[in-house]
């Protein structure tokens, strides 16, 4: 597999793996991999536990909690 990766996100995959935090780029991958897989799983169980429950109105506490949880991911996406 061949992967073409902006010059920051590749600096910083090599500075990783110069700073002793990953053995190899590939282990880097790996890793990165798990835990798309592992927040994916996460976020797969959550709507499902969701669905389970009971509905009840949405309120503007409800929509407000959505919009804190939305925002980190929302700034990070800008930068």
């Amino acid at each position: 597999m061949n992967v073409t990766l902006p010059a920051e996100l590749e600096k910083y995959i090599e500075q990783s793996v110069q700073d002793g935090a990953f053995a190899s780029v590939s282990e880097f991958v790996e890793a990165a991999a798990r835990r798309q897989m592992q927040e994916a799983a996460h976020f797969e169980r959550r709507v499902l536990e969701g669905l389970q429950g009971s509905v009840t109105p949405l309120t503007r506490e409800d929509l407000e909690s959505v919009r804190n949880l939305i925002k980190p991911a929302r700034v990070q996406q800008a930068a």
